[in-house]
């Protein structure tokens, strides 16, 4: 494949990693905080509701992190597969799969963002626009399905770095 689109993938891994690691920490301050609002009774809303939002981009935006990393259940199948014919399929399934997966859900996912942002509904505590957590959803499978047309390039010209992208990964 060609390199520019491995650097193309390498940084929008890195954009992964930095939703996902900025997503974490919201997570851990805003329940670190809303145990001190809670331990000593202050009269602030519940931050934790930030915590449940932050939650969407760790687990979409990090599903499309696992798959750039290849550590979907099907890796093991693939590399574990004697016979390159058979490896070969199951890397052209399981990309033509992903694919599919991805566009369907970033289709759910644009509908439900489309809904929220016409209706302006909002969280309960903080008042947190509901389009945010699902903006999240719909880009993890847009993520997803990008990394989903690298991997069928991938298996068309029969290569498969698992173990340099697991590398580059760290």
């Amino acid at each position: 494949m060609a390199e520019w689109a491995n650097a193309f993938e390498r940084r929008l891994y890195s954009l992964e990693n930095l939703i996902c690691s900025i997503s974490l920490l919201v997570m851990l301050f805003t329940v670190a905080f809303g145990v001190c609002i809670r331990f000593f009774d202050w009269p602030i809303a519940n931050v934790a509701e930030w915590a449940i939002v932050a939650m969407s981009p760790l687990t979409f935006v990090g599903s499309a992190m696992c798959s750039r990393m290849q550590m979907h259940i099907s890796v093991d199948f693939i590399e574990q597969a004697r016979s390159v014919l058979l490896k070969r399929a199951a890397q052209l399934v399981v990309a033509v799969l992903m694919l599919g997966f991805s566009a369907i859900y970033a289709w759910l996912g644009w509908s439900l963002f489309d809904d929220a942002m016409l209706s302006g509904e909002r969280m309960l505590d903080m008042g947190t626009p509901l389009y945010i957590p699902v903006f999240f959803f719909f880009a993890g499978m847009v993520f997803m399905g990008i990394h989903g047309v690298f991997d069928l390039l991938r298996a068309v010209c029969a290569r498969r770095p698992s173990a340099r992208i697991a590398e580059a990964a760290r």
